[in-house]
């Protein structure tokens, strides 16, 4: 019984060595961070799945072609050479544009770039898809609702009494969200948001 409690106490003694000469350069991290964060303007909020976003109308994200496309790469295809990045996402490059744009899905000669948020709680960025999920109180008023708002329908799934629309490019999402929620055919609204991109299988 004497050798597993020595062992576990050794133990733990290496993992608090450890963490005390780790911290620093997280804490370093973090504080640098959150100073970055407190640099960005700031715009609309946003409520998604009971979390509050706000929008970032300075950040921009673009899609790199491939993972072998670097960052700084598809930043200057989107039109912004030189922009400083501000987190990458798998595909998704997140950077500092420098101008005040809307909510809005840009496209410009086939390229597409997305606006972005931050978790007003956990300080995660998120880009927006331009995707609204909505669930009608009422299916058969979906079609209405895509008229209403200039949405195009994507997918319907009767049997969970949901639709996902596509905001149209150059329609502040954050505005079209919130009037869909306030909506009284809706039950519930809210924007796709990439937080984290999966990896493939």
């Amino acid at each position: 019984m004497k050798l597993p409690l020595l062992w576990l106490g050794l133990l733990l003694l290496a993992s608090a060595a450890h963490s005390q000469g780790s911290p620093q350069p997280s804490r370093e991290h973090a504080k640098e961070r959150t100073a970055f964060l407190l640099s960005l303007d700031r715009g609309k909020l946003i409520t998604a799945n009971m979390q509050q976003y706000q929008h970032l109308p300075g950040v921009l994200a673009i899609e790199r072609k491939n993972l072998e496309e670097t960052p700084e790469a598809a930043v200057s295809r989107g039109g912004a050479a030189g922009a400083q990045i501000v987190e990458i996402k798998r595909r998704l490059v997140l950077y500092r544009d420098g101008q005040k744009r809307p909510a809005w899905l840009e496209r410009k000669g086939g390229i597409s770039t997305y606006p972005t948020v931050l978790n007003t709680r956990t300080g995660a960025t998120g880009v927006l898809t331009g995707t609204v999920v909505v669930k009608p109180k009422n299916m058969s008023d979906a079609t209405g609702l895509a008229g209403n708002y200039g949405l195009e329908i994507i997918r319907e799934f009767p049997h969970l009494q949901t639709v996902f629309y596509r905001v149209k490019p150059n329609i502040d999402i954050a505005d079209i969200v919130g009037t869909i929620q306030s909506d009284q055919r809706v039950e519930n609204a809210y924007p796709e948001i990439i937080v984290h991109e999966a990896s493939p299988n």
